[in-house]
């Protein structure tokens, strides 16, 4: 519901750290790389309490592995890498970024959490009720079972999560 500006985010704060965000800053995003990489310094110097659900580890592996697979010509674009790669699994073997990523990420002071297997029916719920995808749904419901009151995002779709408050790069 409030939504404000990712740099100007209190110390101490505890917050989810969604995809895009991690994306911007390990793809070194011409607008939102900065801001971006900032926060997770944050996080690296316990300055913010950063925390990565299960379902926004999984969705950025994936969407390294896609933007590797595109930048290394193994697949000709995003919409085909999906296809491609279920029918040539072994170009799986010949990615790397997002494997490092992930050791990365496990060296900064994240947590990361497993996400609870009671989340279903919450997830269903917001969805349902404030018009979230899947994911995002998946996030919010992560967020409310945890009391995490904090985001930094730049989906405009957790504004309408009147309990989380975005912090935008």
């Amino acid at each position: 519901m409030r939504s404000y500006k990712l740099e100007d985010i209190p110390f101490g704060t505890r917050a989810i750290f969604d995809s895009n965000i991690l994306v911007y800053w390990i793809m070194d995003h011409p607008r939102f790389a900065d801001t971006c990489e900032m926060a997770v310094q944050n996080v690296e110097d316990r300055k913010i309490q950063g925390v990565i659900p299960a379902v926004v580890l999984n969705e950025l592996l994936h969407r390294l592995m896609i933007a590797e697979a595109v930048e290394l010509g193994l697949v000709s674009s995003p919409q085909d890498a999906v296809t491609r790669i279920k029918k040539k699994p072994e170009i799986i073997s010949r990615l790397s970024i997002a494997w490092e990523v992930y050791t990365e990420l496990k060296n900064i002071p994240f947590e990361m959490p497993d996400d609870a297997k009671d989340h279903t029916d919450l997830t269903y719920n917001f969805s349902k009720d404030l018009n979230l995808m899947a994911k995002d749904a998946a996030i919010t419901a992560f967020a409310q079972s945890r009391n995490i009151e904090h985001i930094i995002t730049n989906d405009r779709d957790f504004e309408r999560v009147p309990f989380l408050t975005c912090w935008k790069p």
